[in-house]
């Protein structure tokens, strides 16, 4: 008796290399961009640094080993058995950041139907679920900075009473469930429906999508900037956020670490979803430039965004009467309390608040679409000999994310907020680490890096560069290493020295100041120097006027150090 097996269906790829490379820029550039990244100058250099020298390598590496072997991540770790557990570690935590994000998305859906109102809900203390506390930030405006200070310390603003009373209608502690809340459950149903319809049809589908989900943030970051800095208080806000640069953070580890788990966090390594995109590549595509293009938008987005919150920020503080230090917080926080704050001041508040929520949407669905194809097509890989045709894959799929519906319904009860925050803390980038070493150990210890660049020329049809030899010597590695240190040594000096002079001359005057030459640029002799006046007078000014800003910015530095110190003790954490 003969038994007819159905063959599974082909796996599919990307319509087109474009398809792929904007999938990527959605999914690494995400709702972190937005409230993770730290202020600017006191971080840019860590996280340059760990950009370059790891988060680049390892997003390159991943790329490779899913276009090489077309599987997912669980498959791929067949190039060493003994470690099989690097995909399902990766799938697992895939797992929990898939609820989490998609809660979050929740809340931005709640948002974007409430901006539908005259008036935002968030603005004012009249509404039924305020407490007594709660203070409206217009009559705080007219108090003075001391007592307005002291005041916040003993109330709650209206963004804040909305955020925890109205949407999430928080509990006591995470013991204390107390229920659902049922607008967030309609929220979250609806945002697993839509993420069920975009993956219905996989990559093909998924492809489609992220025309809208990688370009349409850009489009509104550009928007909130523009309209941003016509608002008063803009100019205090980018002041804050570029802040000045300290070179004693450097020496805190603390610092680095953190620069590193923003760097996985950004780029989304070792999540398995860069394997499982690049599975669906041409066997043939050039991997290596979209490292390098992708790596750069990251870096790019991550300030570009702060650019956008703190002109807005700023324009919030000038409004109440306080520094940017007392209403500038990281964190969800940041997206659900204060700036929500913010826009609400602004002309025309419901239309930017509907317009911001509606980014933060497509930035959270960008992510989570490619988290859950990650965990959908990795799945369909392991059983692909009952998942043979396409509509059980639709309806695996379908079951897949009904299943995780279920399963996030206990981050929407009044409690879920605590358990929300166990999976930020506990999931938020180390983990990635981990599982990064041990991906670094497998391919370059245990499979091999000679193998593993055969493969890449194999793939690339590029020849291997060829090794460093002298007549019939080929040098060893550690030898190579060292040529590469002189290189290093020699051209370290670029980067070493604009680091120098941006923090010699102060951050804010960065493109004002640091484009000026040195006061003794130019001709060696002074007699020389007379034939023009960019040598005499002019530099004589630039002289005096670098001698006034040093002044002033010690003076700056004074009294943001000291409002620092008093507003502290008024910013909460979420």
């Amino acid at each position: 008796m003969v038994v007819n097996e159905v063959a599974p269906p082909e796996r599919k790829q990307w319509t087109n290399p474009i398809e792929f490379f904007l999938t990527l820029v959605a999914f690494a550039v995400g709702l972190g961009n937005v409230w993770r990244f730290p202020y600017l100058c006191a971080f840019l250099i860590p996280y340059t640094f760990m950009l370059i020298f790891i988060g680049a390598p390892v997003f390159y590496l991943e790329l490779t080993l899913g276009q090489f072997t077309s599987a997912g991540p669980l498959a791929v770790w067949k190039v060493n058995p003994l470690l099989r557990g690097i995909g399902y570690a990766s799938m697992a935590t895939n797992c929990f950041w898939g609820l989490y994000y998609m809660v979050l998305i929740a809340y931005c859906f709640y948002y974007l139907i409430a901006s539908f109102q005259l008036v935002v809900p968030w603005s004012t203390c009249d509404n039924w679920w305020n407490t007594p506390l709660c203070t409206d930030q217009k009559t705080l405006a007219n108090m003075s900075r001391t007592d307005l200070i002291s005041m916040r310390n003993m109330t709650s603003s209206p963004s804040e009473e909305y955020f925890y009373r109205r949407v999430l209608q928080i509990s006591s502690g995470i013991e204390n469930t107390d229920g659902m809340v049922i607008e967030l459950v309609v929220a979250l149903a609806i945002a697993w429906l839509i993420c069920f319809l975009a993956l219905s049809k996989g990559v093909q589908s998924l492809g489609k999508v992220a025309y809208f989900t990688a370009l349409f943030p850009y489009a509104m970051l550009t928007v909130l900037i523009i309209r941003g800095a016509t608002l008063s208080g803009a100019v205090e806000g980018i002041k804050f956020y570029m802040g000045t640069i300290n070179l004693s953070v450097l020496k805190n580890p603390s610092v680095w670490k953190d620069a590193c788990t923003q760097v996985f966090y950004a780029l989304s390594c070792c999540s398995g979803g860069l394997i499982a995109m690049a599975s669906f590549n041409n066997f043939n595509n050039n991997i290596y430039r979209d490292t390098l293009a992708i790596c750069c938008v990251t870096w790019f987005t991550s300030i570009f965004s702060g650019f956008a919150i703190f002109t807005v920020l700023g324009h919030m503080a000038t409004k109440m009467g306080v520094s940017v230090a007392d209403v500038a917080k990281g964190g969800p926080g940041l997206a659900f309390v204060v700036f929500p704050e913010g826009l609400s001041m602004m002309p025309f508040a419901p239309l930017w608040c509907f317009l911001f929520f509606l980014m933060m949407c497509t930035l959270g669905f960008g992510s989570e679409f490619s988290i859950m194809e990650t965990v959908m097509a990795s799945l369909i890989d392991e059983f692909k000999i009952y998942l043979n045709t396409p509509k059980k894959i639709i309806l695996f799929r379908f079951c897949l994310s009904f299943i995780f519906f279920l399963v996030g319904l206990s981050m929407v009860t009044r409690g879920g907020l605590y358990v929300l925050n166990i999976v930020d803390q506990y999931l938020g980038g180390f983990p990635w680490l981990v599982i990064g070493v041990i991906e670094l150990f497998c391919i370059s210890w245990v499979y091999g890096m000679d193998n593993f660049c055969d493969d890449i020329a194999l793939m690339l049809g590029e020849e291997r560069r060829p090794k460093v030899t002298l007549d019939d010597y080929t040098y060893p590695p550690w030898a190579l290493a060292l040529g590469w240190m002189v290189v290093i040594i020699c051209l370290g000096w670029l980067p070493y020295i604009f680091f120098v002079e941006i923090c010699r001359r102060g951050t804010w005057n960065i493109i004002k100041q640091a484009r000026l030459p040195h006061a003794e640029w130019g001709p060696a002799r002074e007699e020389h120097r007379q034939l023009s006046n960019r040598y005499t007078s002019n530099i004589h000014m630039k002289n005096l006027s670098m001698q006034t800003l040093t002044s002033i910015d010690s003076i700056d530095l004074n009294s943001d150090l000291f409002v620092k110190n008093l507003s502290n003790k008024s910013i909460t954490s979420f």
